[in-house]
């Protein structure tokens, strides 16, 4: 089976990274050396350009530590999204070089026109902005993709020229509406599909999130326990969803009400000492809370179809036994016809 493709930001997080470690370490003997050889300032101030490795301890620290969960998801985007990224600016590219070459030889000529009579005088790049394929695609990029003072060029020349209003509009469509809305869809997708597949970061997070509910039900056990002896009888649950706001909340949440609350405590009570103890509390309620419906009904399904084996199962074996009794009781009635002085056949002992 193919291994999952490594993204960056795993491949500089995931435990120990000698690589990288080598580089770091090298960096800094090579820093040292340059500085006591007393070479010129240009070639060390390149070298010291090699300390961007060091900021691989800093994407470590972002991964481990939970409370960086939301950068660590915008790094992870950003570097699962790269090659989706390349791919959409060239296309990007594209485009724009078509909507430049139809500019430089049919709007071009007119925007000379204008700029012989006056029209941005005190724009000097404007008589040039649609001279060559380049500088059209400048202008493209800076008035549609960057929104730059897009009506400096287009409405003079549209008001001139109403037909140039097909390759201003057209090209503003094409570009904003059509690949910078298909390139954010794309992108999205793309790290919806790498975050599907990467069952390591997801399971990462799964626990933390774990961690984080067990500790507030172990919270809300310790408020309800009002003796404090570690357990709850069905006095206290029952006393703790009446006056505990947060227990009471996460109830309605799992759809539970005070009549349900007596076979709650039977469910909680594995072992039926008559008391529930922080475990059974905890695992109970975060299970109820975070099973998936679909699991529960899959588990039912399965229950179901065991028990339905078994009824069949027995009911074979009645069907078969039921038989058994029906042809021997022929037999009996056979033979006391063929002989009436014969004993009766049919007692206890045959049935057995």
């Amino acid at each position: 089976m193919k291994e999952p493709q490594q993204h960056l930001l795993g491949s500089l997080s995931c435990a120990p990274q000698p690589g990288w470690r080598i580089i770091v370490v090298c960096t800094g003997v090579a820093e040292y050396v340059l500085v006591h050889s007393g070479v010129d300032s240009g070639l060390l101030s390149k070298v010291r350009l090699l300390r961007l490795a060091r900021m691989t301890k800093l994407m470590r620290m972002v991964y481990h530590v939970p409370f960086f969960v939301e950068l660590r998801k915008l790094m992870y985007m950003i570097s699962s999204c790269m090659k989706t990224l390349f791919w959409s600016f060239l296309v990007l590219g594209v485009v724009m070089t078509m909507w430049s070459i139809v500019a430089v030889e049919l709007v071009h000529p007119k925007v000379l026109e204008l700029s012989s009579r006056g029209q941005w005088s005190d724009c000097e790049r404007c008589s040039r902005a649609f001279s060559t394929v380049f500088h059209a695609n400048i202008t493209f990029f800076q008035t549609i993709v960057a929104g730059d003072s897009w009506g400096l060029m287009a409405i003079p020349v549209i008001e001139a020229h109403p037909w140039s209003l097909f390759i201003f509009t057209g090209a503003l469509l094409t570009l904003v509406f059509g690949v910078l809305n298909v390139i954010v869809a794309v992108v999205v997708d793309a790290f919806a599909e790498a975050r599907a597949k990467d069952v390591f970061t997801r399971a990462r997070e799964m626990e933390w999130d774990e961690q984080q509910e067990k500790k507030v039900l172990s919270n809300i056990f310790n408020k309800i326990d009002t003796d404090g002896n570690g357990s709850l009888d069905f006095e206290e649950l029952k006393e703790g969803a009446r006056r505990h706001q947060q227990f009471s909340h996460l109830l309605r949440v799992l759809d539970i009400d005070t009549r349900d609350l007596e076979e709650m405590f039977v469910m909680l009570d594995h072992d039926g000492s008559g008391d529930i103890s922080t475990t059974e509390f905890v695992e109970w309620m975060y299970r109820m809370k975070n099973t998936d419906s679909k699991t529960v009904i899959q588990f039912i399904k399965q229950k179901l179809t065991k028990i339905e084996e078994k009824v069949l199962e027995q009911e074979d074996t009645l069907e078969s036994r039921l038989n058994d009794l029906v042809k021997f009781q022929s037999d009996c009635l056979q033979k006391l016809k063929d002989n009436y002085d014969a004993p009766t056949c049919f007692s206890l002992d045959h049935l057995k």
